[in-house]
């Protein structure tokens, strides 16, 4: 059985295909090609799959983490929704597995370290590279900034980009 796509939904998509949505409050949660539509009000309200960092659903919330650009820090968004979230919660996380093209965490300082992943900007054929330091390491320091960027420049050797 289809459904079909709601008016106001295909327009919250911007053009986009969708691929899955659920009601939230007199707006949508809306999984497209390129993004994560969240409910009009939102901040940000729409959300490419490479930002997407984390999506936990539980109980009516979906706390989003996502970066606020790319390099950006990351911030949670919380989105109330109706429904059960098996179809859309399903459709995000292959989105965001898919945009993900290679990772490696890299030891910079004792047992810490940081995450190198490159990943994939929807509808491109282009790589976001970042560089997220375990927690408790200051990425502002330009030893551990500096290791970090051998990581990345040696990896990005290895893959031929």
């Amino acid at each position: 059985m289809r459904f079909r796509t709601p008016p106001e939904v295909k327009a919250r998509a911007g053009g986009d295909r969708v691929l899955a949505w659920l009601p939230s409050g007199a707006s949508s949660v809306v999984a497209t090609e390129l993004a994560l539509v969240l409910p009009e009000g939102s901040d940000p309200v729409r959300v490419p799959w490479d930002l997407v960092l984390r999506a936990q659903w539980a109980e009516g919330v979906l706390d989003l983490t996502a970066q606020d650009g790319p390099g950006g820090r990351p911030k949670l968004v919380q989105v109330p929704f109706t429904g059960a979230p098996d179809v859309l919660a399903g459709v995000v996380r292959e989105r965001v597995n898919a945009s993900i093209v290679v990772q490696d965490h890299v030891t910079l300082s004792g047992t810490q370290g940081a995450r190198v992943v490159a990943r994939r900007v929807p509808g491109s054929a282009d790589l976001r590279w970042s560089v997220v330091f375990d927690a408790g390491l200051d990425r502002r320091d330009p030893e551990l900034r500096a290791r970090a960027d051998a990581a990345l420049a040696e990896l990005r050797a290895s893959l031929g980009v």
